[in-house]
């Protein structure tokens, strides 16, 4: 087997970085199968190694100890030896490990945030092509894909093959997880309704900034709130109908890069103007979440980007003070772009590149592939999402419900962790992610509910897929965007706050273009064409 080249692994150190994304449904019930367990009623279980993700999670320690998993593997006469990186530096680990030369059988990892993703992962003879094994040994995964032309195209790379077992959402409104919101109770202080466009946008804020909404006769009123992430101040440029960075043209539909764009200077001087007037939090490029959450309970912020779970975790911080207090959501703007455009990606990703791969190492290929299969199967899927029924879940009229037991435990866990030690709904792993399950547990206040519909609506045409890059154009897209990434984040901090003025605006870009921001278009654009022919 070929080892790996040192600037391989040296690269890896530095690039691979994963978390765990609590809030991943979709819809299992979709889910085809017909049940049947692999190898069952088999004399010796299989072993095999799994190298898995840590759950990261204070009240669970191993994948072992959930009962979905230990039900699977008697199911399928599987053991599995699992696999799981200690607390510290995961991508240090998992470095470690792959450059040592000896993999598990399988691994369940984020392969695009290894140099060069899936295909490298190939090339480097770490992982398997699966395209045969999934037509001889894989029924559910393989209805899925053949019922699913878009899935497919998502999940193949660009030659047609097929080597990841994916976390898989066929219910793309499950992803419509965060946005803007803004508090109600100040709208209705001031006498205005939520916005809609820029305009509507910009004479909120000042309201909110003049008129003391938060009643204590002082001027202390922060309208958007704002951390380190800066995601409210890079969601607007959609309304302008670009983005911060890639994203697919609306009418040319090929790859564009925002600040390259004329409407993109217009955007800067509007964040600008708005920053000037004190209607964003002053210290956005370095407030830390701690930082935040002290502000907004503090009853100084009127608006920002947040996630759906912020609807509860702010109404219990702030019901108790202030009955009044109300966050709700609000669309994606209309600005000089014409439609209220998404910055999330994620609603039109089927997968996201996390997934089970096959090592070129393991000795069971065929009843690994039965192992994973199983799992989009709905027996599996059931297992892995809902629990143990009866005692995770009950069937009411043909629908899940949880029980009493895990929405109201004894023990005064949230039911997100009283949960795990019976499935993972809200964990990626290779499943199809069912929203129900998910929402049970995550979309419990009305405002959520509502939230989730608002910012499913918006316009679409900006975002793009998963992009494949060859192991070339992966190595020279990363050198290039280092350096560009680097000094457009350090300018874009500078224009807003006018520490940089921006008459200096058309030297930034021919700055953007010696280093070479073009050709790294270019190279997206190649990699955009390939997924539009794959079949």
């Amino acid at each position: 087997m070929r080892k790996w080249k040192k600037s391989t692994i040296s690269m890896l150190a530095v690039a691979l970085s994963f978390t765990v994304v609590a809030g991943c449904g979709g819809g299992a019930d979709e889910t085809p199968g017909n049940g049947q367990g692999s190898g069952a009623g088999d004399d010796k279980p299989v072993s095999l190694t799994f190298y898995v993700r840590p759950i990261n999670n204070k009240y669970l320690k191993s994948y072992k100890d959930i009962a979905a998993f230990q039900e699977i593997e008697k199911r399928t006469n599987t053991n599995v030896n699992w696999q799981e990186p200690s607390a510290g530096d995961t991508s240090q680990q998992f470095n470690i490990m792959l450059a040592s030369g000896s993999y598990p059988d399988m691994i369940y990892w984020v392969t695009d945030s290894y140099p060069g993703g899936l295909s490298k992962l190939i090339q480097d003879e770490v992982a398997v092509k699966l395209n045969d094994l999934i037509d001889s040994h894989a029924p559910n995964f393989k209805a899925l894909l053949d019922g699913n032309p878009e899935l497919k195209k998502q999940i193949m790379l660009d030659d047609g093959t097929i080597a990841l077992f994916p976390k898989i959402e066929l219910d793309l409104q499950r992803n419509a997880y965060t946005g803007f919101q803004i508090r109600k109770d100040w709208l209705d202080q001031v006498g205005m309704d939520v916005p809609t466009t820029v305009d509507e946008w910009y004479a909120v804020l000042k309201a909110f900034k003049e008129q003391d909404p938060n009643g204590n006769g002082e001027a202390d009123e922060i309208p958007l709130g704002e951390q380190k992430g800066m995601e409210a101040i890079k969601n607007f440029a959609a309304a302008w109908g670009i983005r911060t960075g890639l994203y697919l043209d609306p009418a040319s539909r090929k790859i564009a890069y925002g600040p390259l764009q004329p409407a993109f200077k217009d955007y800067m001087e509007t964040m600008h103007k708005w920053f000037e007037e004190g209607l964003i939090e002053p210290e956005f490029a370095s407030l830390d979440g701690k930082a935040f959450d002290a502000k907004f309970t503090n009853n100084q912020y009127g608006a920002m980007v947040g996630y759906m779970s912020w609807f509860d975790k702010f109404n219990n911080l702030m019901k108790g003070e202030n009955p009044d207090f109300k966050l709700i959501a609000a669309p994606d703007p209309i600005g000089p772009g014409g439609k209220p455009y998404s910055s999330n990606d994620g609603l039109i990703r089927y997968v996201s590149g996390e997934g089970a791969f096959i090592t070129s190492q393991n000795k069971n290929p065929e009843h690994s592939v039965k192992f994973l299969d199983f799992m989009y199967g709905q027996e599996g899927s059931d297992l892995l999402n809902w629990g143990i029924e009866g005692e995770s879940y009950q069937v009411d009229n043909g629908s899940k419900k949880y029980t009493e037991k895990v929405l109201k435990n004894s023990e005064g866990l949230t039911p997100v962790d009283y949960t795990l030690r019976y499935a993972i709904p809200i964990y990626g792993f290779t499943k199809v992610m069912d929203r129900e399950a998910w929402a049970q547990l995550s979309v419990t206040a009305d405002e959520a509910k509502e939230a989730n519909e608002v910012w499913y609506q918006s316009d679409k045409s900006l975002l793009l897929p998963s992009l494949t890059l060859t192991a070339e154009e992966s190595q020279k897209y990363s050198q290039i965007m280092s350096e560009v990434n680097t000094y457009y984040d350090e300018m874009f901090i500078k224009f807003i706050m006018g520490v940089e003025p921006l008459d200096k605006w058309d030297a930034f870009v021919a700055t953007l273009k010696k280093m070479g921001i073009e050709e790294a278009v270019q190279i997206q654009q190649a990699a955009h064409e390939r997924y539009q022919a794959r079949k």
